[in-house]
């Protein structure tokens, strides 16, 4: 067994109060994620059930528990141990699902790094989280080729795919593998994954989760929203390696459904998917959704999306206007859910919302304790905006950043960096993040509120709201805006944009300016998300000019 140095791991005395309120998130100490998320449901007499749909690929689950098992066996055979890190780069795919079920098997860590990341990220990440293998696929293993020659502690690559000369393929190092596997001995306080921020705020950090914040973090989401059944099939359209598409794999771990993947982002792949697997239940990001409402194929009633039942939203606030349409146009609600990483799923809509109140990011999940504070960390009043913390039955862990975790944990509790005002019912409404506040002429303006009030005009597809320096109040309230498909820029547009957040907000939190410019000029991370400390940045520097 591999020993992970103290000094990487969070510091004891800034670790989060973990509560167990809820009858179901009270597991057992010694556990293994691969025998809970997949042997389990052989034994409960599903082995021949579809675990995962693969484009015209069916994998049932004694076949996945199969290919898990040999995989696991393989890396063992390649020296990794128990606490050792793998570093797994895939688009999605079945591969992906195998490589990381594997690890959980030996007690190895999945590294998730992201398919479209460039050389120079692949080495950060290699050599923070000092891993001692790879598993990637062949269609993106050029920057991964680039980036091997500083890669200090990787002695293993592993090439999924089509074969590449000089490395493990696969398919190869699977033959001849036994199908059973002995199961590493570990306990809840062991740890399931590193995955690293997106990069929206600055240097991405390494997150830390336990295998009992995995299992608690998503029997919550499943028992209270998604309420997946084994006769589900559930659809993913978001990058196993971003938070919220790697929840799709939990949620077929935990319920025992069926996983349909969505490997390509484009509107029709998603819409054939849907109706060629009957998809019940999906999983997007809110770009998708606007793109579908807007795609000609829809208008046209070319595809049958009938078999769907419920559908999910995460990663960037969901407009009520778009909830609205995709309900009235399909019948099926989108339950838009706040998390992330670092602290899961901890608010929700939920099935059965009013109207009223879909531009709110709803109430938090069951079985959690959450406050709104202050910048001393006092109880704020309702209605009024204060950062939310929590307690869970799961924490908050940073690799190699004592930092941050310090930071983020205060007194047992977990820090969101989100600033919230909650309503008369007890809904909470986003207003942005502690990072994100501009002051300007002294008056504090959460650029996420700005942001929020633009992307619900029908002219705006994409909005991004910084400070911009400015000599006489000190910032204004700068927006890039992505227009919609057949809106054009003018000045007449600006003033309207300008005077329609003023109706909607305080006037002094309008965007005094705004820059129109085209989506794929935006700076992003590689799970699409705009990097607006990129933008901040920009502005600081034209101001020195």
């Amino acid at each position: 067994m591999s020993v992970i140095p103290e000094e990487y791991l969070p510091p004891k005395d800034h670790l989060s109060d973990r509560i167990f309120p809820l009858p179901e998130v009270r597991i057992a100490d010694d556990i293994n994620l691969g025998q809970y998320f997949l042997d389990r449901h052989i034994l409960a007499g599903r082995g021949s059930n579809i675990a995962i749909f693969y484009k015209d690929q069916k994998i049932t689950y004694k076949e996945l528990q199969k290919l898990v098992n040999r995989c696991a066996n393989a890396f063992r055979n390649l020296g990794i141990e128990k606490n050792d890190r793998v570093m797994v780069r895939l688009p999605n795919r079945p591969e992906f699902i195998i490589a990381v079920f594997a690890c959980w098997k030996i007690g190895a860590i999945p590294v998730l790094t992201h398919h479209l990341l460039k050389a120079e990220d692949i080495i950060f990440r290699a050599n923070d989280s000092e891993s001692k293998a790879i598993v990637v696929s062949s269609d993106v293993f050029s920057e991964v080729g680039a980036a091997l020659g500083e890669c200090k502690t990787i002695e293993t690559v592993v090439v999924c795919g089509e074969k590449i000369e000089g490395y493990i393929f696969l398919d190869s190092m699977l033959k001849g593998q036994p199908d059973d596997v002995q199961l590493a001995e570990t306990t809840r306080n062991d740890w399931a994954r590193i995955i690293y921020s997106s990069g929206t705020t600055g240097k991405p950090k390494g997150i830390l989760n336990t295998l009992g914040d995995v299992v608690t973090a998503i029997t919550v989401a499943n028992h209270y929203l998604i309420k997946l059944k084994p006769e589900d099939i559930l659809g993913n359209h978001p990058a196993f390696t971003f938070a919220f598409g790697f929840f799709s794999i939990l949620f077929m771990g935990i319920s025992g459904c069926s996983l349909s993947i969505i490997d390509r982002s484009d509107v029709k792949a998603v819409f054939e998917t849907i109706e060629k697997h009957r998809v019940t239940v999906l999983r997007c990001v809110p770009t998708a959704y606007r793109m579908m409402l807007q795609s000609a194929d829809v208008a046209e009633n070319k595809y049958n999306l009938n078999s769907l039942r419920l559908c999910q939203s995460a990663g960037e606030w969901l407009p009520a206007t778009t909830a609205i349409e995709w309900k009235k146009k399909y019948g099926v609600q989108i339950l838009d859910s706040v998390g992330s990483g670092d602290f899961h799923s901890i608010i929700s809509h939920f099935v059965g919302m009013p109207d009223e109140k879909l531009d709110s990011s709803g109430m938090p999940l069951p079985g959690l304790d959450t406050r709104l504070v202050d910048d001393n960390f006092k109880k704020v009043n309702r209605g009024m905006a204060g950062e939310l913390i929590f307690r869970a039955p799961w924490g908050m862990q940073y690799w190699r950043r004592p930092d941050v975790q310090k930071n983020s944990v205060i007194n047992g509790w977990n820090r969101t960096g989100l600033v919230f005002e909650e309503d008369e019912d007890g809904y909470l409404w986003l207003k942005g993040r502690n990072d994100d506040m501009i002051v300007s002429a002294g008056y504090k303006i959460p650029g996420g509120e700005v942001e929020n009030v633009l992307l619900t005009h029908p002219a705006v597809h994409e909005a991004a709201v910084v400070s911009k320096p400015d000599a006489v109040r000190g910032n204004i309230v700068k927006a890039y805006v992505v227009l919609a498909e057949g809106v054009e820029p003018s000045e007449k547009l600006t003033k309207k944009l300008k005077d329609y957040v003023k109706e909607k907000l305080q006037p002094y939190k309008y965007p005094r300016e705004i820059e129109f410019v085209e989506g794929e000029l935006l700076p992003r991370t590689e799970t699409g998300k705009i990097r607006r400390f990129k933008l901040k940045e920009k502005e600081i520097e034209h101001s020195k000019n």
